[in-house]
């Protein structure tokens, strides 16, 4: 069968073949994998953040040269690959801490319902629903995700962190740091800052971000972390932003 026939039920008839192929050798792989974790004590090696990333650049190139859409394979991938990683800790009975690695520009649309889901609370705090973080387009964020670091942090295929990170002049600017609502509390915040602080340019000597004043959760987050205040910023009536800063192992503050 080709994918040109003309009978609809002719190419649903397709597609299930096709289907039955995938699950063969998607069983193949979860018993690769299942073999995998009972022969690894590491984690780290389990999740390896640098070998995701060269998997997906890979079969990003194997799509276009198929003639497939690279960024649909490549989510497709992503979500396989965060589920066969859950998959290979569970049988080495690791932790099972979500997958940070490299954001991808495709996952643009569900970044910015994280991002909305996770400033609601502090949109309701201020009283104010023009929050920044609340009115950012689906461009802007794409835009952004094109430049500079942007980390997300997945389980089970789902998004539930992210941040973005962008260096300039010796100094690490974060951003955007997000958690889903209902994985909050369980050390995915702190993660996500120690990966965007790892994965600045060499000669970074300093790392800044910012938040709102009456955010007392994320102060404690990034003063536990090491930040300290430098100064506090008018945004609006509502809202004064504290501005916080950091050494970065090798430097110092400017």
């Amino acid at each position: 069968m080709t994918p040109d026939q003309d009978s609809l039920v002719d190419v649903r008839a397709a597609i299930d073949t096709v289907d039955g192929e995938i699950v063969d050798r998607l069983a193949l792989r979860q018993r690769l994998v299942r073999r995998a974790g009972r022969l690894t004590s590491d984690a780290a090696a389990v999740r390896a953040p640098a070998r995701v990333a060269a998997v997906i650049a890979r079969v990003r190139d194997l799509a276009a040269g198929a003639g497939a859409d690279p960024d649909l394979v490549a989510r497709v991938y992503r979500t396989m690959i965060a589920a066969f990683v859950e998959l290979e800790l569970a049988e080495a009975g690791l932790p099972d801490r979500p997958l940070i690695g490299p954001a991808d520009p495709a996952d643009a649309g569900e970044l910015l319902t994280l991002q909305r889901a996770a400033y609601a609370t502090e949109a309701r705090l201020y009283g104010d629903p023009e929050l920044p973080a609340m009115v950012q387009t689906l461009e802007e964020l794409t835009a952004e995700l094109a430049t500079g670091i942007a980390l997300t942090a997945t389980r089970g295929g789902r998004i539930v962190g992210a941040v973005r990170g962008r260096a300039a002049d010796g100094v690490l600017h974060v951003g955007r740091l997000t958690v889903a609502p209902d994985q909050q509390g369980q050390g995915i915040g702190t993660a996500l800052l120690a990966e965007v602080e790892a994965a600045a340019p060499p000669g970074t000597r300093q790392a800044t971000l910012f938040t709102g004043h009456l955010s007392v959760g994320n102060l404690r987050l990034y003063e536990r972390l090491g930040y300290r205040e430098q100064r506090r910023e008018r945004l609006t009536p509502s809202v004064e932003l504290v501005h916080l800063s950091k050494a970065l192992p090798g430097g110092r503050p400017a």
